[in-house]
């Protein structure tokens, strides 16, 4: 890992004066183009305006620089919320060393910093547990169905951090991630909601796969939360609400699969 200057990357901006971090720094912490980067950006914000309660400014603070063609360019900086979004969307390693990154670089500056932005650290501090409680609420009415999947994902990342910190010799951080991991091991919950897939459904009420899909969209059912959702391999995974709304059209998804 590269060493990081905090006072460099750390930033302040935005309404409530958050830290945060340049997206070209994100992007090459992360091993992306800024260009891609920016593109992914641009996609999370836009996947925002379907949750009132999720305010992208938040996370992603629209900005500009100079290149050095001397032309002002597009850039977001991220506050803490914003690089956890982007290292929720990494897998394996890449993320588990992101997250080790921008954590410390958050924590050190504020340790650096801390005498002289200690009364700013509180607001901080109180506005970032305000919207953190608010964003879980959100996350988690929306992944309810996804519980088991979201607390093994939890229980995979904090043992992989604790890998992390042994890696750089910090035990007491490796501690720190391995408790971490048992209280989410510990409130795994119990049963789930039962799902289909699209081919089972299509078995169902004897139409192709593609047809469930296609009529999904018209019925407004992949829009709905609480009768759909899009696993982790980007396959949509419907609930007995969006059967039963399949099942109360069947007749006219079976003539448009059968091209009548």
């Amino acid at each position: 890992m590269e060493n990081l200057d905090t006072n460099k990357i750390i930033k302040y901006a935005g309404e409530y004066k958050q830290q945060v971090i340049d997206s070209r720094d994100v992007a090459r912490m992360i091993g992306k183009t800024h260009r891609h980067l920016m593109r992914d950006i641009r996609g999370y914000i836009n996947d925002m305006k379907d949750s009132p309660k999720l305010d992208s400014p938040k996370f992603f603070i629209e900005s500009s620089y100079i290149s050095s063609q001397n032309k002002e360019l597009p850039c977001y900086l991220l506050t803490k919320q914003g690089c956890e979004f982007v290292a929720n969307k990494l897998t394996g390693r890449k993320g588990t060393i992101f997250t080790a990154t921008y954590v410390g670089l958050f924590n050190q500056y504020q340790a650096e910093h801390n005498g002289k932005m200690i009364g700013a650290d509180k607001n901080l501090t109180r506005e970032n547990l305000e919207f953190k409680l608010k964003w879980l609420a959100e996350m988690r009415k929306q992944n309810i169905n996804k519980a088991h999947e979201l607390r093994n994902q939890d229980v995979k990342l904090y043992l992989e951090l604790g890998k992390v910190a042994d890696d750089y010799q910090r035990p007491r951080m490796a501690t720190d991630f391995r408790n971490e991991a048992i209280r989410a091991m510990q409130a795994l919950p119990v049963g789930a909601r039962r799902e289909y897939s699209a081919t089972e459904i299509g078995n169902i009420i004897g139409v192709s796969p593609i047809a469930i899909g296609k009529w999904a969209n018209k019925l407004g059912v992949k829009r709905d939360a609480d009768m759909s959702y899009r696993d982790h391999d980007g396959a949509w995974r419907y609930f007995p609400e969006a059967l039963k709304v399949f099942q109360d059209n069947a007749l006219e998804i079976q003539d448009d699969d059968l091209g009548l």
